[in-house]
Formats: structure tokens, sequence, C-alpha cells
């Protein structure tokens, strides 16, 4: 195919001017190949129109002034490097300003979990930029599988730069390491999950600092989670509708449909402020009392401590961040107060020190009566009481796991709670 090489100079007065420089190739299926050393000065623009542009295992750019990319499809192989003090914008294919019949819509990009992009990065394509893992042009390069397959790595910072500048995770990772940033999103300019957790929004800390993963299952379900680290490490964020995910509680009405799927590289502490849109909230779900609840087992949750910040908006603090991205904890979501008025442990700590000393159940008072049996793992009884005013402390048995078989009696309605509790002294 024939290559065309463009030259114009634009003087904006007496005393600047900005040089631009274009290469593409016209039609569909058309491709640009860079696998080389390149400089773009300061104060330069180089431009790619071509439906396809790819930038193989040694390409090592350093980019002082502009790149602008038009094309439809963009593959980058894990070994090309950028930096440089200049930006990459990527426009809505649809918009080039040489091939005017160009057909509109996303940018795809496989980005291979290669080198992290150390330059400005300005997305400005208004029908999004789409992960997706294309193949090898030829290179017969190694290319990541899974999540990984077209995972896009930033090192630098991220401008969501217009309305519909979405990040489509499609499975895949949008990470981003201890200097990478991403800014100007809203509802209409977010990462979305596609409802999934098998892609993520990843990000390092080098010491305790801030993010926020402005995350959504869709397009304008603007769901953010904003981290607060406490110590360094990786985090690992996405969110998924709560009856998509595998954490359920007796009541749903009490929560939402929503759930963030959050877990860490390594076990960390950190304050969560997590935002909701109400038209998820179940019928029972009560916002100014709402707490956020971290999956434990069964139909068990773990409610944290929760400030409301905001109508949709509530925050807790020195929350503990799992490091296994299918621990029990990894689900993290929202419950109306109600929830509070009955919690069963699944661990106490008989050792005399005034602390978790007994099997605590908290809102017996709200109901006639309750009723705890005990068993070991043989099955044995080991203790019972028909009306349970939490004074059992575990005398004369071993430390261990015991089963429970708790119920609830109130107004002539009963209620069965089976699970396990850790006896630890």
């Amino acid at each position: 195919m024939k290559k065309y090489k463009l030259l114009t100079v634009l003087s904006l007065s007496l005393s600047f001017c900005i040089i631009l420089s274009s290469y593409g190739q016209g039609g569909s299926g058309s491709a640009t190949v860079e696998n080389s050393t390149v400089l773009i000065a300061k104060g330069t623009t180089e431009m790619r129109f071509s439906q396809g542009t790819y930038f193989g295992p040694a390409a090592d750019w350093t980019v002082d002034g502009t790149l602008e990319l038009w094309s439809e499809n963009i593959w980058i192989a894990p070994s090309a490097k950028f930096r440089g003090m200049g930006k990459i914008i990527i426009h809505n294919p649809g918009d080039s300003p040489y091939y005017t019949n160009t057909t509109s819509g996303a940018t795809y990009i496989d980005g291979n979990n290669g080198e992290f992009i150390n330059l400005f990065i300005e997305h400005r394509n208004n029908a999004n930029v789409i992960l997706l893992d294309h193949n090898d042009p030829g290179y017969g390069t190694s290319n990541p599988s899974g999540s990984s397959s077209a995972q896009l790595n930033i090192g630098s910072n991220l401008e969501l730069a217009v309305n519909g500048a979405n990040i489509i995770l499609n499975g895949s990772n949008l990470a981003f390491n201890t200097a990478g940033t991403i800014e100007n999103y809203d509802a209409q300019r977010m990462v979305v999950t596609s409802n999934s957790i098998d892609g993520h929004m990843i990000k390092e800390f080098g010491s305790a600092g801030r993010f926020t993963f402005p995350v959504g299952i869709e397009e304008q379900d603007y769901t953010p989670a904003t981290v607060n680290t406490l110590t360094g490490g990786k985090l690992f964020v996405s969110v998924q509708e709560y009856s998509r995910s595998t954490a359920q509680m007796e009541n749903r009405e009490l929560g939402m449909n929503r759930s963030w799927h959050i877990y860490g590289a390594n076990a960390m502490k950190a304050d969560l402020t997590l935002t909701h849109n109400a038209e998820t909230s179940g019928k029972e779900f009560k916002d100014q009392d709402a707490h956020i609840a971290q999956y434990a087992s069964g139909l068990k949750w773990e409610l944290l401590a929760t400030e409301h910040r905001s109508t949709s908006v509530h925050s807790s603090f020195n929350a503990s961040i799992v490091a296994n991205m299918i621990e029990s904890g990894v689900w993290i979501t929202k419950v109306s107060k109600q929830l509070a008025d009955f919690f069963i442990p699944n661990v106490f700590t008989p050792n005399g020190d005034g602390n978790n000393d007994v099997f605590e159940i908290k809102g017996l008072d709200h109901y006639d009566r309750v009723e705890v049996l005990i068993f070991n793992r043989w099955g044995n009884e080991v203790y019972r009481d028909n009306h349970y005013q939490n004074s059992w402390d575990g005398q004369g048995l071993n430390e261990g796991t015991y089963y429970y078989l708790v119920t609830t009696f109130k107004e002539g309605k009963e209620k069965v709670y089976k699970s396990w509790v850790l006896l630890k002294r």
C-alpha cells in the first residue's frame, strides 16, 4: 500500500510556530507499523490515521511533543517503551481530519501488560477506549493471557478529556504504578467493568496514599471507590451487581444491588469511601443508617464502623484488605443498619482480658428469646441455653472450631442460623 507523508508548517505568530508531521495509510485494513527508536521533539506533532497502529518489540519512543492517534486498533508489544515530557492524544477514528470517510467508533487497545507508558495520555475519544486482545501482527512476541492479555499500564497521567471518554475493561486490567494517576472522571467519563470481575483497576502505592477508582458496571452507572491506604502495596478494584457476586446475605432488601470487589497483592489497612446509585438500593435500605459491610462467610457480613458523608456516600476507616481475590473478605457492599440489630460473631477469645471474652450475639433484645446450641466437630452438643444472654465463655473446652445452631423467636415466628465459630484463647 502506498505510504503518505505530509509536512505542514503552521505559523501562529511571527515568533512562534508548530511543526506537524503526519504519517498514514488510507482505507479499510490499513496499518502503520512502528518498531524503531523515535524522537518527537518539543513543539512538534506526529499523527497516525491508519486503521491499525502497531508498536513492535523494538519500539522505543521519546515523546517531548505530541503523538496523535486516530486509529481504530492499537497494539503495543510487551517490550515497547514510551517516555518523555509530551503527550499522546487518542481520538475517535471517525474524527480523522485526513481520511474523512473513516467510521466513527471506539479505539481498541491491546497493552499486552507491557512496559508502563511514562507519558501523559489524553483520552479524547467520545466513543470509548476498549481493552481488547489483538493478534500479534507477526513479531512472534510472547503475549499474556487472561486479565493480563490486553492490560494497559499507565506510568503517568491519564486524562478522560471529554464526555464519553470511558475505559471499558472488557475482562482486562487497567494498571497504574506509583506515578500513575487518572483525572477528570465522573459519571460521563469513567472506567467500566461490564459487570465482571475478570478485569480490575490496579493501583500501586509506594507508601500510604489516596486514589479514586472511578468504576461502574456500565456507562453512567458511576460507583467510585476512594481508597486511602495506610501502608504501601498494590490494590485491585472492580464492581459488580450483588446478584452476580458469590457473596449473599439473608435479606438482600437491606442492602443494594452493588458489590465492590477489592483486594491487595498483600494484606493492608485502608480507609474506604464508597458511592452508590440510589436506584440500586433495596426496599429496606436506609441511607442515613447504612453501614459498609465486608463479607465474612455463609450469609454473614461484618459491619464496619461507618460515617455517612452525604446521600449515597459512606466512609469506613482502617478496613482490612485481604490478599487474595477469592477470599471471603474481598466482597464489600453497604447494608442498612437494621442488619446491625442482630449479628453472630465467627470468633471469640475467652482469655480473661475483658475483650471479646464471650460469644456475644448482638441484638438479643429485639427478640422474645434466642436459643443457642453449640456442637463440637464430632457433632456432640457441648452447650445449650434456651434463653441466651451472652453467657457462653467456652469454659472447659479446647481451642478450635465449634458449630452453632441459633434460633430466634419473635411473635410466634422462628428463624434458624447455622454456621461455625472459632474459640481462640
